[in-house]
């Protein structure tokens, strides 16, 4: 599907096209951290006035997660911000170790922050029922919830950019 720079459903069509339809977590952590990166260099160019410059940079998704949080003027504090930094955790946990050691306790940390974040603002969602699903619909979900906080940042601050003078 052709979507637009603009399209506000961009991001569900990316998840779409790239999140793998597989129980293999190593690869759902992968392009779920990938997807996650993306949105967090695209909330750097609304929140910051010479963004391009850290393209030169180079930087880590944790750096650049630091730098986007710092930014960002009305939800730094929100809790949200933990669980994409568990996700950069767990996915450093894989790609640096042939047999994860911490990987139990890496998802146990992720799914109970995500069991806790709540991405739609004052919009409250059960969760109670999330601990029944597999592990690779979990971590799915978890994905889905840093892109959902991180969506309703952008779409913040493309608004604020449109309105104003």
């Amino acid at each position: 599907m052709n979507v637009t720079p603009n399209d506000p459903r961009r991001h569900v069509f990316r998840y779409d096209e790239h999140m793998p339809d597989t129980d293999d977590l190593s690869l759902i952590v992968l392009k779920g951290h990938l997807l996650v990166e993306e949105m967090l260099l695209e909330l750097s160019r609304l929140l910051l006035p010479n963004a391009a410059f850290l393209d030169e940079a180079n930087l880590r998704f944790h750096q650049l997660a630091h730098i986007v949080r710092a930014a960002e003027p009305t939800k730094s504090q929100d809790n949200c911000w933990k669980l994409v930094f568990a996700l950069n955790s767990l996915r450093n946990e894989l790609v640096h170790n042939l047999e994860p050691p911490k990987l139990e306790r890496r998802l146990q940390v992720l799914f109970a922050i995500a069991g806790e974040v709540q991405t739609y603002g004052d919009i409250q969602i059960n969760k109670s029922r999330d601990n029944e699903l597999e592990t690779d619909e979990r971590l799915r979900q978890a994905v889905v919830d840093c892109m959902q906080f991180l969506r309703g940042l952008i779409f913040e601050h493309e608004n604020r950019r449109r309105n104003a003078p």
